[in-house]
């Protein structure tokens, strides 16, 4: 039987690149956008980031759409890690591979 994609890859939550203060101004503007209700997009904080578990090497960045529900991408992407095998997650998202 083929082992599941979620036996190569783990998804998580990471900070978008930029470094630490360009972290904090999206996170402001984030923070600016719910205070004016929605009316002004919010900056994307967060991306989905899937890596490799056996070295921690990074395969696939995906910004989250909707900056307020980051979350939701995040469990579209496990709950596929563990329905599919690694060939098949690979041709899907065109995952980089060393």
């Amino acid at each position: 039987m083929e082992r599941s994609a979620s036996e190569v890859y783990v998804a998580g939550l990471e900070p978008r690149p930029g470094g630490r203060l360009l972290h904090w101004v999206r996170v402001a503007g984030a923070f600016a956008a719910e205070l004016a209700q929605g009316l002004v997009p919010g900056p994307t904080v967060h991306d989905v980031v899937v890596r490799r578990r056996d070295d921690g090497a990074e395969v696939l960045r995906v910004p989250s759409e909707d900056p307020t529900a980051p979350g939701h991408l995040l469990r579209s992407v496990r709950d596929e890690l563990g329905s599919v095998g690694p060939e098949e997650f690979r041709a899907r998202w065109s995952v980089r591979t060393p």
